[in-house]
């Protein structure tokens, strides 16, 4: 099974900004048998980044602008390796 996590600066309040992210690959990747679920791991440290088994895949910088729809692409791209 493959685990997705969302890592992302919870001093920086990035909560709302994770859960969307979450909401948004959970729902576009619900086709993939093999995704064990999408979490939320908050971390003190500046940053914002998608984990496919523990490898990063796609990030931003947290004071910059997350779209949902990128960390999806490099989910589905990282899944078709």
């Amino acid at each position: 099974m493959v685990r997705i996590a969302i890592e992302y600066c919870a001093p920086c309040r990035l909560g709302a900004e994770a859960v969307a992210t979450q909401r948004v690959l959970s729902d576009y990747l619900r086709d993939y048998d093999e995704i064990d679920g999408v979490t939320l791991d908050p971390s003190g440290e500046e940053v914002f980044c998608v984990h496919v088994d523990d490898e990063p895949v796609w990030s931003v910088d947290p004071d910059g602008r997350v779209d949902p729809m990128e960390a999806v692409a490099a989910v589905r791209t990282r899944l078709a390796v």
